[in-house]
């Protein structure tokens, strides 16, 4: 059983600011490095060609908006780290953002772009960011682009599968064998609902600023224990 795709839900920034008696700035700036951190620990996992993050959730986008310009400005630096540093082309890992992206400042949204194309024939392995994600509102968006197939006569219903409704979907990658999930919360809320079926669930008690390669190591260990049988 090989772990080929691997996703990860960050839970517990703003609880470990309460934990630290720190302010929501600086959690949420431990938390991103930490997500720097994951990065460079599974490039070392050969295997492993895809990492996807659950970075911003549709519902986190209705918060005080004194929060999402923190989240903003954070991310709007991060954007600027990976056109200014060589790591995602030294490592050769391609950076995807899914999601609704139009819910997103103009200027954030032209950085995103960006740093897609720049990183758009790296194939080492995929790196995808869920901003402004809900895998709900992932099938709805997905249903639309099928409907306006069929409408337009480009698609036959015949023709519509389980594999092939995968094309429609935010962006084609191979399904999450393993999702890790931080902070104890034992749920996906909302995480890759159509791509999650099969996968693997491991649930961290850490909140995620404290999430360590010893962690990530446990959790893949347990993961290489399971027998997946995929309902057979």
């Amino acid at each position: 059983m090989e772990l080929k795709s691997i996703a990860f839900i960050p839970d517990g920034n703003r609880r470990f600011a309460k934990k630290a008696k720190i302010s929501m700035v600086e959690a949420y700036s431990l938390g991103t490095n930490k997500a720097w951190d994951v990065i460079n620990w599974i490039k070392d996992y050969n295997k492993i060609k895809v990492g996807t993050f659950y970075t911003l959730s549709l519902e986190n986008l209705s918060r005080s908006a004194s929060e999402l310009n923190i989240l903003f400005k954070i991310f709007e630096n991060e954007l600027d780290k990976v056109q200014n540093t060589s790591f995602f082309e030294d490592n050769q890992l391609k950076l995807k953002f899914i999601g609704r992206l139009e819910q997103f400042p103009k200027r954030l949204k032209e950085k995103m772009s960006a740093v897609e194309k720049r990183t758009e024939n790296f194939s080492k392995k995929t790196i995808n960011l869920a901003l402004g994600y809900n895998g709900q509102a992932e099938i709805v968006d997905a249903a639309k682009k099928v409907a306006e197939q069929y409408k337009h006569g480009l698609l036959k219903l015949n023709d519509l599968t389980m594999d092939s409704f995968k094309n429609f979907l935010y962006a084609s990658f191979p399904e999450p064998d393993l999702i890790i999930r931080t902070s104890g919360t034992q749920r996906l809320s909302g995480f890759l609902t159509y791509q999650s079926s099969y996968s693997e669930l491991y649930f961290c008690k850490k909140y995620w600023p404290e999430f360590s390669k010893t962690d990530l190591n446990e959790a893949i260990t347990s993961f290489n224990e399971r027998k997946r049988k995929f309902g057979k």
